[in-house]
């Protein structure tokens, strides 16, 4: 459906009323990119994520925003069919991307404290601000999560194929499944996940 890039499920499911019931254009074409939702901190993300570059940061504490912007190099058909879904149950939050995103960069904006559950195929993910459980997995790519050593607990990362830099745990990696685990004293867990790639813990200030 071309009405996808209002970023409204509303207009999704209203079919063929869509059309009479759009909101007027946005006021600039950056408008047009974006999602948002109420959602408040202490929640948990589940994030199933299109193949691409994102950006995971802490934003406001009372909501989700997710961003997204393409370079001059996209193809302007896979771009207008992008597909992004972000639904809010309660404490649970559900974001989803679907389609081409070569060449498109997200930004997903979360309040500081949320547990997140990430699964990717393959693309580039740097995870900043963010204070909470994780569990990432992804296939292929570039992984970078920032981490505060005095809130983890406890730390699993591994990489088959690949590097794994967490000197922010005083561990450095390289070579063929390549893994760490580690125990602090704080609260939250840590498990990321990567099949080939470099995957880098690094130090949130």
């Amino acid at each position: 459906m071309k009405l996808v890039l209002i970023g409204s499920l509303e207009v999704l499911v209203l079919g063929s009323l869509a059309l009479a019931q759009a909101p007027p254009p946005p006021s600039s074409p950056a408008d047009a990119y974006r999602v948002e939702r109420p959602f408040a901190a202490g929640g948990h993300v589940r994030l199933q994520l299109a193949s691409g570059d994102y950006v995971l940061r802490a934003g406001d504490s009372d909501r989700i925003v997710v961003r997204w912007e393409a370079d001059d190099e996209a193809r302007i058909k896979d771009v207008k069919e992008l597909l992004v879904d972000v639904q809010v149950t309660g404490s649970t939050a559900r974001i989803v991307t679907e389609g081409k995103a070569r060449h498109v960069t997200f930004v997903v904006e979360l309040p500081a404290r949320s547990d997140v559950h990430l699964r990717m195929r393959a693309g580039e993910i740097r995870v900043q601000g963010i204070d909470g459980h994780k569990d990432v997995r992804m296939t292929a790519g570039e992984l970078k999560i920032g981490v505060r050593r005095e809130s983890l607990g406890s730390a699993h990362a591994s990489v088959t194929f690949g590097d794994l830099d967490a000197r922010a745990l005083g561990i450095s990696k390289s070579g063929i499944k390549r893994s760490l685990d580690w125990i602090g004293g704080g609260r939250y867990e840590l498990d990321a996940r990567l099949g080939a790639g470099d995957l880098t813990l690094a130090e949130t200030p």
